[in-house]
């Protein structure tokens, strides 16, 4: 029998660091936490799928407990150097959602690139857990994770149609809803 133990050589060590940095702003923010959970405008079907997005990368981040590194140095050190710009771009991100005020658009730092740098980061960070343990029941969670995040969006994008207008319009017509083209 395979007894349980934590090693340094699993991939927790890049999922708890992402962890600490998307949840302690919530943590010490109540007001972000309403901000970001706030649900008005969306539809029954949009709340499943919103709730499905925002619960999903949870037993992802458990789940690479129990996922060692791969043996492959170059796989290892690529996922790690992903993983890492991930995690940078989530803490830019989430530098602006903390200093922009109530009921505004996200339109500086990361979000002059991209609509939804939050997500991107994320995707990001778990690409690069994906390849630093060459792990494929990871990777395919992954993809199924992606896609309710993308239904989430179309959600989030929908009600912000709705409260902000043309300059929401606007926004969309200059900037991809993820990077470069999408």
């Amino acid at each position: 029998m395979t007894t349980f133990e934590l090693g340094i050589g699993n991939a927790w060590l890049l999922s708890l660091p992402f962890f600490v940095l998307v949840t302690f702003p919530a943590m010490t923010r109540k007001d972000l936490v309403k901000r970001m959970s706030d649900m008005t405008g969306y539809t029954r079907g949009e709340r499943f799928l919103t709730i499905a997005a925002s619960i999903a990368p949870y037993p992802f981040m458990l789940t690479t407990i129990w996922v060692p590194f791969t043996s492959s140095r170059p796989l290892l050190y690529l996922g790690l150097l992903v993983s890492m710009l991930g995690m940078a771009l989530a803490a830019a991100s989430l530098k602006v959602i903390m200093s922009a005020p109530p009921n505004t658009l996200f339109t500086t730092g990361p979000y002059r690139f991209s609509r939804n740098p939050l997500y991107v980061s994320a995707t990001v960070v778990f690409i690069g857990i994906c390849l630093a343990t060459a792990d494929i029941v990871l990777a395919g969670y992954l993809v199924l994770a992606v896609l309710l995040q993308h239904f989430m969006i179309l959600a989030e994008e929908r009600v912000c149609r709705l409260k902000h207008g043309e300059p929401f319009d606007r926004y969309v017509r200059l900037v991809p809803r993820y990077l470069v083209v999408f």
